[in-house]
């Protein structure tokens, strides 16, 4: 039997490759490249001036609170 198909919001980053978000946990997003799935990268969603933007991560301890939580959740 087959499962449903998901379909996940793909975003396309400054580099010019697309990315699928693939989970998010307190507005940081891991995000997957669907070509090559050894590709990911952690990004933050930020609220400015009612919108709303995806951005790098600002620090490395902010780096490593992301990929905590990550973690975490995948360690489940």
């Amino acid at each position: 039997m087959m499962e449903d198909a998901v379909e996940l919001e793909v975003i396309t980053l400054e580099d010019g490759i697309e990315y699928a978000v693939t989970k998010e946990i307190n507005n940081y997003l891991l995000l997957v490249n669907p070509a090559d799935q050894t590709d990911f990268c952690i990004r933050k969603k930020v609220f400015k001036d009612g919108n709303e933007y995806i951005e790098s991560l600002d620090t490395d301890e902010e780096f490593n609170q992301a990929i905590a939580l990550f973690q975490n959740y995948f360690s489940k």
